[in-house]
């Protein structure tokens, strides 16, 4: 028998496929799913992100945060880090969509993840993110931090998504 492998609803969004991996989430459910770019710039990291990128805090990064909606109704603050080195000089650090994705876009970067890690939290949402998601009060929230890794073991991108409470994540275990 094989190495057990768990896949997620995560997997989707990981894969380097053409497409909008949240549109074809929320068709499923018979949603209208899209996306908006609130930002993208380089700046000096946070100590808990580096930390995540295996670098010293400071160190620049490239930040895209988008604003995921389901029929027009904000349900997610997706915000991704790259290392400047890596990112600084490309359509990552454009307040732009991506052709195809942006794991197909690193994809033909040489960037395809070959381990992920998540993990889970919950926490009462900050009042950006009650602003941002048209929270009319303080609502718990779902905290989503990924990060993927390459071939070398050697971290790449970190995910940090904030999710109204109610979005549902699946981990399945398949023996394999």
């Amino acid at each position: 028998m094989g190495q057990p492998r768990w896949t997620t609803t995560s997997d989707q969004y990981l894969t380097p496929t053409a497409g909008d991996a949240w549109a074809n989430e929320a068709a499923e459910t018979g949603q209208r799913g899209s996306q908006r770019i609130l930002d993208a710039r380089t700046e000096p990291a946070l100590a808990d992100i580096t930390a995540h990128l295996g670098a010293e805090p400071g160190t620049e990064v490239v930040l895209r945060r988008r604003l995921i909606l389901a029929d027009d109704w904000p349900v997610e603050i997706a915000t991704s880090y790259w290392l400047a080195s890596l990112a600084g000089l490309t359509a990552l650090a454009q307040p732009a969509k991506i052709p195809g994705g942006t794991p197909r876009y690193l994809a033909e970067l040489g960037y395809e993840p070959a381990e992920v890690r998540e993990d889970v939290t919950t926490r009462w949402a900050t009042p950006y993110e009650q602003t941002t998601m048209a929270m009319e009060k303080p609502e718990p929230v779902l905290k989503l931090t990924r990060i993927l890794l390459d071939h070398t073991g050697q971290p790449y991108q970190v995910d940090v998504n904030v999710m109204r409470a109610g979005r549902h994540i699946r981990y399945v275990r398949k023996a394999g």
